[in-house]
């Protein structure tokens, strides 16, 4: 087996398993806890993800750009790592109250105060991760992640009486067992001693700071939705659009550390054979095209369904909600989700950087204004937003980097997404009317359908064929 596909085929396994257990704690959840508690985690969770990517300083992929780093080099990167964690924590720590006055969530400082811990462990976890993603060790980077899913959804569903406590402790216990896992299957190929490269310190500064700037800008931009609606919302309000944002980006989410552990490293190694570069990036962008639309088109046709299976009748009237977020996951992960690899391969983090700088006013000009009018208008304006950006996205990065041109990328996101959407609404408005009520029979025949059209795309789709057979290869 080659170590693309062991390493795509254990990376899935632990993502297929990540998502599914976290939308069964919601969907469970969802019914225990009032939309409130979903609010107020929304808040915890953006100031979270942020400061996460300020902890990781843009260095956690560092190792895997320095293909044949040292023994010091590591070390020097590790307390590097372990250091700006540190710091980040102890910032956030004494910020905290601040900021849950500023958004107006004063009820939850302890649970973020408690949550600033999770900035050391990722910073650390991060290393380990890196070094088990440059030597192709996808097999134990997968098995510690599973493991560590399970004991947080035991976490969360055993101690739901704890509300908001349940969701922040369930996120920290996943993340302490991914490091003590890390630890103990990656330990001897960190080998972490105490001599140190500090020569090493410029470059790695040079590459981590836009880097960083760009994951921290990008994430801004991700979590610009929550900011505002935390400001202009009830809690109970931003539950209810949190939960289903959770369930639109999760499989988004889900993918993107698929592609990024894996297509990383593979960028890395071809980067330096334009031909093979472009041919490799290629591929990934199909078949990332591929499951995303598998995942996505029949979310999009049969929100109503999706909506009412996840959270109950109660919540089909924001089915519309969820079917133009999963146009916007969709074409936001198809359009830029290589993107990060590129660039980390590459090292061309200050071109990703000043794009996110760049892209940060009009993005929250769009998510402010839209917000006053509603929800429905937000998503909608976001949806439409990003369709711009695609063609935009491709010539700044994907043209310059890999000389792949747009019509590449729009010719097969046009092939495959009408190929699933075609049978998808024909059967959701002319057959599903036909078929009795009956507790997952609907969901079964779209299911179905998608996996059917799917086969024929794997069989008559020669592009997608093509690249599904040299990826094995590679």
């Amino acid at each position: 087996m080659s170590r693309i596909v062991s390493a795509t085929s254990w990376t899935t396994l632990a993502t297929i398993v990540n998502l599914l257990l976290t939308m069964a704690q919601l969907a469970i959840l969802v019914r225990i806890l009032a939309p409130a508690v979903f609010g107020q985690f929304a808040v915890v969770n953006m100031v979270i993800e942020v400061f996460v990517a300020f902890a990781l300083g843009g260095i956690s992929n560092f190792l895997v750009y320095k293909k044949n780093a040292d023994q010091p080099t590591s070390n020097a990167i590790y307390f590097l790592a372990l250091g700006i964690g540190a710091i980040f924590s102890l910032v956030l720590f004494l910020l905290t109250p601040f900021l849950a006055i500023a958004l107006g969530y004063e009820s939850i400082v302890e649970e973020l105060r408690l949550a600033t811990v999770l900035l050391v462990i990722s910073s650390i976890a991060s290393q380990y991760q890196a070094v088990g993603m440059k030597n192709f060790h996808h097999q134990r980077v997968a098995q510690v992640d599973i493991f560590a899913k399970v004991l947080s959804f035991v976490f969360a569903i055993s101690f739901s009486h704890l509300e908001l406590l349940c969701l922040v402790g369930a996120t920290i216990v996943y993340q302490l067992v991914r490091l003590v896992g890390f630890m103990m299957v990656l330990g001897k190929e960190v080998n972490l001693t105490t001599k140190v490269n500090t020569a090493i310190y410029r470059e790695a500064f040079n590459y981590g700071i836009f880097d960083f700037g760009s994951q921290a800008l990008n994430i801004v931009r991700r979590q610009l939705d929550v900011i505002i609606l935390a400001v202009t919302l009830p809690s109970s309000d931003l539950g209810v659009y949190h939960v289903i944002k959770q369930l639109a980006s999760r499989p988004a989410q889900a993918l993107q550390p698929i592609i990024g552990k894996v297509a990383l490293p593979a960028f890395a190694e071809v980067k330096e054979d334009e031909v093979r570069f472009a041919r490799v990036y290629k591929d990934f962008f199909i078949l990332q095209l591929f499951v995303l639309a598998i995942i996505y088109i029949p979310v999009i046709v049969a929100s109503d369904l999706v909506t009412e299976l996840f959270f109950g009748s109660d919540f089909v009237k924001h089915s519309w909600v969820l079917s133009i977020l999963a146009v916007f996951w969709f074409v936001r992960v198809a359009s830029s989700n290589l993107v990060g690899p590129l660039v980390q391969a590459t090292g061309y983090t200050k071109r990703n950087f000043l794009w996110n700088v760049i892209l940060l006013l009009p993005n929250t000009l769009v998510i402010y204004a839209s917000s006053q009018y509603g929800v429905v208008s937000l998503v909608l304006a976001m949806a439409v937003f990003q369709l711009i950006l695609f063609p935009i996205v491709n010539h700044y990065f994907i043209l310059f980097i890999t000389k792949v041109s747009f019509s590449f990328s729009l010719r097969n996101m046009v092939i495959v997404v009408l190929s699933l959407a075609a049978p998808l609404t024909i059967l959701k408005y002319f057959i599903l009317p036909l078929i009795p009520e009956i507790f997952l029979v609907k969901e079964v025949v779209v299911a179905l359908l998608t996996f059917a059209v799917a086969a024929m795309l794997l069989i008559f789709y020669k592009e997608l064929k093509s690249s599904l057979i040299r990826v094995k290869g590679f």
